[in-house]
């Protein structure tokens, strides 16, 4: 039986890309194949998680160090990856660091692209902002002295893939030129679980407000939630809350509580920290309306995830993968790019229109392109093409599905 090794940096948290290993190794599972997911380091706790059960992972690093000193130690060799990739096995990698450390197997190859590596092509300013923990910084100084030869590199084992996926439109639009590559759109799928959903539990767990506006993923300074704070500032209706979930940045965490006081809302923001699935589709199904501050995002999971659940989306038309993502008038509206007045107005808009209620279908129906269905065909027909597969009967509607 054919095996996919699926390989990324590290497992130390759930974010989409985490998420989306484990979608694509049940695609893969279902088509027929043998799966296992590799990792330079893995936190047991993310590891044990609900999203990979079933699945097999195994860490390759063999530093006993923390996860940064164990991928530039896996670059370097040491690792595991010798022992465990057969010559028959099909890698599918997720990130730069991996593309070096397998540059020496020739084995067949696939890559999954979410962005270019910020350290190596921000403009320079952008970089510097970037740069914000101690991780971050050692790459920035990296970059400054061996950036233009890590960038050959980088160019090099892109193009050496055999088949590469991107995330979105908006990335394959960077990303095509910059590699001189032509990448094929394979969004992240939404999971099957993601349609509207109420759960009085998750009401009285967080003491949730009647009527209150979304947000999720890692507060970080990345995300942006300052512009979020400050639109939210300015809607008119004062009975209307905020709700962020997600783990966060303590150093984040502090900003954004004072910024929340000088804005005179922290009464009406509410941080929820890490929430189950289960309650992350309530909050999703029954806020007014979600809300993404993040500037130009590759994709935007938590937006899909959103319209799966039947909530409109609130977007900076900046062109970003939320935005492809964005019907304005349609399935959520478009801000002009940052300009945290014209959000604000479009939350009002949102609310006093009833636009949840009225285009409810249209909001679901949006979805379906995000869904696994819909995602698992494209990504395993291009797979079994490059396999010299005949792909036809991936279209025929299997017995077991819902």
């Amino acid at each position: 039986m054919t095996r996919f090794l699926l390989i990324y940096d590290f497992l130390t948290e759930l974010g989409g890309l985490e998420k989306l290993m484990a979608i694509h190794a049940r695609f893969l599972i279902r088509a027929g194949y043998e799966v296992k997911l590799l990792f330079g380091h893995i936190d047991p706790k993310s590891g044990s998680n609900e999203i990979f059960e079933g699945l097999e992972l195994e860490s390759y690093g063999t530093l006993k160090s923390g996860a940064p000193l164990k991928l530039i130690g896996g670059i370097m060799g040491a690792n595991k990856l010798k022992r465990i990739i057969q010559p028959e096995d099909i890698i599918i990698s997720y990130s730069f660091p991996v593309n070096v450390t397998i540059r020496n197997f020739k084995n067949t190859k696939i890559l999954y692209l979410n962005h270019y590596p910020n350290f190596l092509y921000l403009p320079i300013k952008e970089r510097i902002v970037w740069a914000n923990t101690l991780t971050r910084k050692i790459a920035l100084a990296y970059s400054f002295v061996l950036g233009p030869l890590t960038k050959h590199f980088d160019k090099k084992y892109v193009k050496i893939n055999d088949l590469i996926f991107i995330n979105s439109g908006f990335t394959k639009a960077k990303l095509d030129p910059l590699y001189g590559i032509e990448g094929i759109v394979s969004y992240p799928p939404i999971r099957k679980e993601f349609e509207p959903t109420y759960s009085a539990d998750t009401v009285h767990k967080f003491r949730l407000p009647e009527k209150y506006v979304f947000a999720s993923g890692r507060i970080i300074p990345d995300k942006r939630y300052d512009l979020l704070l400050e639109a939210f500032s300015k809607i008119k209706d004062q009975e209307v809350n905020l709700v962020l979930a997600g783990k966060w940045d303590d150093n984040e965490y502090t900003k954004l509580i004072a910024l929340a006081q000088d804005l005179k809302i922290n009464d009406r923001i509410l941080f929820t920290g890490f929430v189950t699935t289960e309650e992350l589709l309530h909050l999703y199904s029954s806020a007014l309306a979600y809300v993404m501050p993040t500037p130009q995002e590759d994709f935007g999971m938590t937006t899909a995830e959103a319209l799966s659940c039947g909530t409109p989306i609130i977007v900076w038309d900046d062109g970003g993968g939320s935005c492809e993502q964005c019907t304005d008038g349609i399935n959520g509206f478009k801000a002009k790019p940052y300009n945290t007045t014209d959000f604000a107005r479009l939350i009002d808009k949102c609310i006093d229109e009833a636009f949840k209620e009225r285009r409810q279908t249209n909001i679901l129906e949006s979805s379906n392109k995000f869904s696994e269905r819909f995602q698992e065909k494209i990504f395993i027909g291009h797979i079994k093409r490059l396999l010299g597969i005949d792909p036809i009967t991936l279209y025929r509607r299997r017995k077991d599905d819902p």
